[in-house]
């Protein structure tokens, strides 16, 4: 082992001692803080209570005499209605799924082909397929990369660019995750995000959602009976219907899921209810619906109805996802969260997996920078999942 000497030694002490100030500090200092006249009705209408009171049926209880395995039975049930599911499946109807594939582009050291999916009447999604120019021996692993608010996500992560700028911003913040999941030897499927990329958006004619499409989407599907980010979990399950039965070399036992802020939202929402889903991990996005003061962290078109109130709160339905192993990455100087608040979810997600026997198979972690992928701490976690999941 190298050796270090007493300043060095002295200044790493330092550093620790230092970020364990501001830890403290950070946690006694409210993320946001609400004026008088509101922070009172915030706190009440925010504060978690005990299961079975005001109709809030299934926050995790670790004493339940029901156990883990009823729970999650009667929350995924509970989250299926609440997203708005099985109206989207009723009204689907007999709707026959059909994917088109253009021809293959040659990049280096993989192929790149568009694809179209027509995820329900009336939706088409496009895709990048991404595959190792290298034939495998053995089935390989598939990787679904779902992006979040960039209205060129889905080109992003796949690498194709609009310009040097582009590529070079998203090189910078390790964007690239489609790429860098098929230069790892797995195959790669890059869905464009439906209501954030611009190719499958609602467009908020005259401004009247705040010149946010993600916006107008949500209120589409509200007074539709549905919900934005259902429909994100529906597309994605769609995909998988298709991928997993007739993409070749595929191994369908090996499929993770990644996504970075509203990507990584999804992320949690699709592994909870779909247990093809061999590994999960969210980056930059799995917190508490809310801070201790009410705040709220996610982008409204990421907002269930009712979700805090029946099933909890975020870390619950994440924690669904449980046995199958889960990364959560948070990135320490992200503004659009809070440490003591992603700290707190973060340990009720723990307490959890303790209780359905899979404690070592959920890890939270912090990344040093900012709200961005962390690709030294997100490989080394699903390629070590899959390995097991492949036995």
């Amino acid at each position: 082992m190298a050796s270090i000497d007493r300043n060095s030694l002295l200044i790493l002490i330092c550093l620790g001692l230092q970020t364990t100030a501001e830890a403290q500090e950070e946690a006694q200092t409210p993320f946001a803080k609400f004026p008088k006249s509101v922070s009172g009705y915030l706190q009440h209408i925010h504060t978690r209570r005990p299961a079975g009171r005001d109709g809030q049926q299934l926050p995790f209880e670790a004493d339940s005499p029901a156990g883990f395995s009823a729970w999650q039975r009667e929350s995924r049930n509970t989250l299926v209605g609440l997203l708005g599911l099985d109206r989207m499946a009723r009204e689907a109807g007999d709707h026959q799924v059909a994917v088109r594939l253009s021809k293959p582009i040659p990049e280096d050291g993989y192929q790149r082909q568009r694809g179209e999916i027509d995820t329900e009447p009336g939706i088409t999604i496009p895709f990048w397929l991404l595959t190792p120019t290298r034939r495998a021996a053995h089935p390989v692993p598939l990787v679904i990369c779902a992006h979040g608010h960039d209205r060129d996500g889905w080109n992003t992560y796949a690498g194709v660019y609009r310009d040097a700028d582009h590529r070079n911003t998203t090189l910078a913040r390790d964007g690239d995750a489609g790429v860098q999941a098929v230069r790892r030897g797995f195959v790669a499927l890059v869905p464009a995000t439906r209501g954030l990329a611009a190719d499958v958006s609602v467009p908020d004619l005259k401004g009247r959602h705040g010149r946010r499409d993600c916006r107008a989407q949500l209120i589409h599907c509200l007074l539709a009976g549905r919900t934005a980010i259902g429909e994100r979990v529906w597309d994605t399950q769609r995909l998988l219907d298709w991928s997993l039965s007739k993409l070749p070399g595929i191994d369908r036992q090996r499929v993770a899921l990644l996504g970075n802020s509203g990507g990584g939202v999804l992320t949690v929402y699709v592994a909870a209810l779909d247990e093809r889903i061999s590994v999960a991990v969210p980056s930059c996005s799995f917190t508490s619906y809310t801070s201790s003061s009410g705040f709220i962290f996610h982008c409204d078109c990421c907002l269930v109805p009712r979700a805090q109130v029946e099933l909890g709160d975020l870390s619950e339905i994440g924690a669904l996802t449980a046995p199958r192993p889960m990364l959560a990455v948070n990135g320490r100087t992200d503004k659009l969260h809070s440490f003591p608040d992603v700290e707190a979810a973060m340990g009720r997600v723990h307490a959890i997996y303790t209780a359905a026997a899979a404690r070592d198979r959920f890890r939270h972690t912090w990344g040093a920078e900012g709200h961005k992928f962390y690709p030294d701490l997100m490989w080394p976690f699903i390629e070590s999942a899959l390995s097991r999941s492949g036995r």
